[in-house]
């Protein structure tokens, strides 16, 4: 049997949007627009070039020297070789790196990097080309569990291929390998995960079709060698699985007959099917690129990773087998919350119902908030899940009840961090999630008890963020962790009334924003402030909000911050740009974040409160925008008499007026027409 998540639409086998968009999506071709370069240059995003296909377990791609977070950089002038996992965008060093290959030929000793020919590299959705050190063509392309190689010697003379078990972007823990009598290398690595924090454990079988290839094997670095004459093309493929070697061989034995260029159209289709979901107008080739490149970084993760027979292994080491499941790892919540996982939510519902369940199987295996030691597979981080799966379930997309994992996460509430002003912050958001989780299953006691409990958010907020002097805008002050007092000032979107009332009322709130935004103490390049922009909605001037959204995305701006300290002089130039420095420095994708806050600002809309269904409406970057839900429609379109209009007049929804900068997206997602008429001034 074919890998099923690769070769089939995921229209057809219900692991994403749909059951009938084929026949009105298949001739659009959205995936054109992806460039994969984009944010993969130095430290401008750490995304990567990986040939995959959405949510799939390979990513294969060069790991280029030096290494960068997810392994490529696309600076760099040299290649360790193709490995194949990693994850994309995150901040600290990156995790994956698995099973480094390198081919090469007419060598004297085994090379540990080549050089390669940048004009020859060429990445679309689901395939990657270079040629190597002059000699050798590299092609890539992936199934889901598959990597496929495709090495073309230029010349003729003595090959070889190395396949290093010890490579890893973090720590190598251990590497196991055994040779069947085929010649198929079968085993398994183990690797500590991002930030070193945790371990995983995956399992591989490899082969190639070199003809009568000698394997030498030591230092857990394997080594093929045989002759070729000029063109000779030499294939290898390389199957995961995080249940055993069994799996793995198994995958491989099903899809190693596959042509290449089969492989190759199909992955290509499988981000075509995620693009073509949403459809956008515009005049703006460079707007259009960013939008699809960013819905690209966004479908990277989690990663599918249950086998067909519904197995997989949990974080808990457990094998598991659950054949309605279609399980998914590879987390970083902490992050995501903000934006990916609201957008994942409106534009692929039903695959976001598998990644509830997902959500909810890793509390069933005990889950804490960074990686465990017994990982099936790379993953980063999983706070604020209780505020993911509260905007889940009134969003109506859990297919289970949150009574099922209610007291694991009244355990979780126990654990929560109260050591810094921003924990105090971040913590209270989650109980006051948990609140209303306990609400809505009707126990009232734990209700107005994790209420409480997150109200006293207020004892920190006025000792520390009332008044805000020269202290306020010093990067990890008074122990925070990314960014100063005055980013996460604002950081209490469960109660904006309240801190307003704590400020002096919603006057002295938009003064005190507007001081944050002219003094540049805005921080785009992190997460704990990504919301602020949009905190006008909560103000007598949502129209504030229109202009600096549409001035971050599309105009130069001065940016002080990188990750952990403040610049002496600004990055002044646009947030974001189609190339391969695509954000500005040090700014992480982090799994497809500031990416979903780039698709979500051109749409017009923003999730300024998950666990809230509202959203808040600004002025689109696109004249028509269109979702697709199944058999409904969701557009959005942009009114404008005249180029120097730039003001909301007036919003609709289904012909109908709406009076607010808000609306909730469950209303969206029944389909329609969101209308939005521009003016010379504010209304």
């Amino acid at each position: 049997m074919i890998d099923k998540f690769s070769f089939k639409s995921y229209c057809v086998i219900g692991l994403f949007l749909m059951t009938s968009c084929v026949n009105t999506v298949e001739k659009m071709d959205n995936a054109k627009y992806v460039d994969p370069f984009i944010c993969t240059g130095s430290d401008h995003g750490q995304t990567d070039p990986a040939a995959g296909i959405p949510y799939g377990m390979v990513k294969l791609c060069p790991d280029t020297y030096p290494i960068a977070h997810s392994g490529y950089d696309y600076d760099a002038k040299e290649i360790l070789g193709f490995s194949h996992n990693r994850f994309s965008g995150v901040g600290c060093k990156g995790t994956g790196g698995n099973i480094r290959v390198l081919p090469f030929l007419n060598k004297d000793n085994r090379p540990e990097k080549l050089s390669y020919d940048k004009k020859s590299e060429q990445a679309v959705p689901g395939f990657y080309s270079t040629i190597l050190d002059d000699n050798i063509k590299v092609e890539l392309t992936a199934t889901n569990r598959v990597g496929f190689h495709k090495y073309t010697f230029l010349n003729s003379g003595k090959a070889g291929i190395t396949i290093d078990l010890n490579s890893s972007f973090e720590k190598i823990v251990s590497n196991n390998h055994s040779i069947t009598k085929e010649g198929i290398i079968i085993g398994n690595v183990s690797s500590e995960t991002v930030c070193n924090e945790g371990k995983y454990k995956m399992y591989f079988a490899l082969k190639t079709d070199a003809v009568k290839p000698k394997m030498n094997d030591s230092d857990s670095t394997l080594s093929f060698s045989f002759d070729v004459i000029k063109n000779e093309e030499v294939k290898v493929w390389c199957a995961l699985s995080v249940v055993d070697e069994a799996h793995a061989l198994d995958r491989l034995q099903e899809v190693s007959s596959l042509t290449f260029e089969n492989v190759k159209a199909k992955a290509y289709q499988s981000w075509n099917d995620i693009m073509n979901v949403v459809s956008v107008e515009t005049d703006n080739d460079a707007l259009r690129r960013n939008f699809y490149t960013h819905i690209y970084h966004v479908s990277q993760s989690p990663f599918y990773v249950s086998e067909d027979d519904g197995k997989y292994r949990g974080s808990d080491g457990v094998e598991y087998q659950n054949k309605k499941l279609n399980y998914y790892h590879g987390w970083s919540i902490w992050d995501t919350f903000r934006s990916k996982m609201p957008l994942l939510s409106l534009i692929y519902p039903d695959i976001y119902k598998d990644l509830m369940s997902s959500i909810a199987e890793m509390y069933k295996q005990g889950k804490p908030d960074w990686a465990t030691e017994n990982e099936p597979y790379i993953t980063v981080r999983t706070e604020h899940s209780v505020i993911v799966l509260l905007d889940a379930h009134r969003k109506g997309l859990l297919n289970f009840s949150l009574e099922e994992i209610y007291e694991e996460l009244k355990e979780e509430a126990t654990r929560l961090p109260f050591k810094s002003p921003d924990n105090v912050l971040e913590s209270s958001y989650d109980l006051w999630a948990l609140s209303e989780i306990a609400k809505d299953l009707g126990y009232e006691k734990d209700h107005k008890q994790y209420l409480a409990q997150a109200m006293n958010y207020k004892k920190i907020w006025k000792e520390k963020f009332m008044l805000m002097d020269e202290n306020s805008d010093i990067m990890h002050g008074d122990g925070l962790y990314e960014g100063t007092l005055w980013q996460y000032r604002w950081l209490v979107p469960f109660d904006i009334a309240g801190i307003q009332k704590l400020m002096g009322g919603k006057e002295i709130f938009e003064k005190d924003l507007d001081y944050f935004f002219e003094n540049e103490l805005f921080n785009i390049g992190n997460q704990p402030d990504i919301q602020v922009p949009y905190l006008y909605a909560y103000t007598n001037s949502p129209w504030k909000t229109d202009l600096l959204v549409s001035k971050l995305i599309s105009e130069e701006t001065n940016n002080w911050y990188g990750t952990h300290r403040k610049w002496k002089t600004p990055s002044t130039r646009k947030i974001f740009t189609d190339t391969p420095d695509g954000y500005i420095s040090q700014m992480d994708d982090d799994a497809g974040t500031m990416s979903a806050w780039y698709v979500w600002s051109s749409l017009g809309l923003y999730p300024v409160f998950p666990g809230d269904t509202n959203l808040v409406i600004t002025i689109p970057q696109f004249n028509k925008s269109t979702i697709k839900f199944g058999d409904r429609m969701l557009e959005i379109e942009k009114y404008s008499p005249n180029p120097t209009a730039k003001y909301i007049q007036k919003i609709e929804f289904n012909n109908k007026v709406i009076d607010s900068r808000f609306i909730d997206s469950n209303r969206l997602m029944q389909g329609g027409k969101l209308r939005i008429t521009l003016g010379e001034n504010p209304a």
